[in-house]
């Protein structure tokens, strides 16, 4: 990760390391020692067990590690699908430099890209100092879960976060379906919580309202209507397949996926094709009849469109080979490739 400033001069940097990563354990080994002095007696080890680890994470200013932090998904069965942020601890002479502020949004980032709606955590009454840093960057108060909740010095805290929407555009025949459906499948493959929708199919409804020929008010009516069953089970990555032709469409899904974590953050990514390969995409997929024309001409309309909007952050060419490169090539472009989480 790049390097990140403090509150005070000293620069730390964050490092995503091995789970059993030497210099991480020796810092939680540092940890659990301190929280001996603080509790007395633990009931087990510094190490973690490697079963949902999102990441690693170590502090560094300099080559010296200052600090930790590690996160992982744990279904509890008073708490699921949420991150949890484990082995939070900066060394005594590094405290008050705002080292730890850096390390808990970098935990933060890791659990908001793969998928999580919400981060759980644990602290105590004996580290006051830790409770006040939760409180100040939004955590609140929940009742102690799993084994903490016979513990009476246990302290729980959880801030939910907002859902990610990825609308993944295209004129006619671009392939926006097929991309969509790849970038999801990426997305599982490594470890997110992640749900996809096609979003034309939502709009196959008529006749339609005069004025929204394309049924994009009913595309975002359904979509206030499920976006509560997503973060109901817990997944924090929304990928939807639908044009954005219209400058208004990036708030209206930030709206239509608001949560207690707040509006969706929105990213809009265009996939593209040559003309005559999405001419011969619509001719399979339309082969007579009404719709094929339809398709043949908007197709050519709506990237000409779509080219004077410029409403995309990213596009990527969906053209001579598997929609899965597409796809890998799009989540790097947005900044979600495989080293993100």
């Amino acid at each position: 990760m790049a390097a990140r400033r403090g509150y005070a001069e000293a620069v730390l940097s964050i490092r995503r390391v091995p789970h059993g990563d030497p210099t991480a354990l020796r810092l939680w080994e540092d940890m659990w020692a301190e929280m001996g002095t603080r509790y007395g007696e633990l009931r087990s080890g510094a190490q973690l067990e490697p079963d949902g680890i999102l990441a690693s994470l170590v502090g560094y200013v300099g080559d010296e590690a200052v600090g930790t932090v590690a996160v992982r998904f744990k279904d509890y069965t008073t708490i699921a699908f949420a991150a949890e942020i484990k082995r939070m601890y900066v060394v005594p002479g590094r405290r008050g430099s705002g080292f730890a502020r850096v390390l808990m949004g970098a935990a933060e980032e890791v659990a908001r890209r793969a998928g999580a709606t919400r981060i759980i955590l644990e602290t105590g009454t004996e580290q006051p100092e830790a409770v006040s840093l939760y409180r100040a960057i939004g955590y609140l108060p929940i009742p102690p879960y799993f084994d903490y909740s016979v513990d009476p010095r246990s302290l729980c805290f959880a801030k939910d976060l907002p859902t990610r929407v990825l609308v993944v555009s295209g004129t006619m025949g671009a392939g926006k379906s097929a991309v969509a459906s790849a970038v999801g499948d990426l997305l599982g493959a490594r470890g997110a919580r992640y749900g996809w929708i096609d979003g034309d199919a939502l709009c196959q409804a008529g006749p339609a309202d005069p004025g929204d020929a394309y049924n994009q008010g009913l595309l975002f009516d359904a979509l206030e209507g499920v976006a509560p069953a997503y973060r109901k089970r817990g997944l924090g990555i929304i990928v939807v397949a639908r044009v954005v032709e219209d400058s208004d469409d990036r708030p209206r899904y930030a709206h239509a996926f608001r949560s207690d974590g707040g509006s969706a953050d929105v990213t809009i990514a265009r996939v593209t094709a040559p003309e005559d390969v999405r001419l011969a995409r619509i001719e399979v997929r339309e082969p007579e009849g009404p719709w094929r024309e339809f398709g043949r001409a908007r197709t050519v309309e709506l990237e000409a469109s779509l080219d004077a909007l410029d409403l995309e952050d990213v596009a990527v060419e969906n053209a001579g080979r598997p929609a899965a490169e597409a796809a890998a090539e799009l989540l790097d472009a947005i900044g979600w490739g495989a080293e993100t989480f």
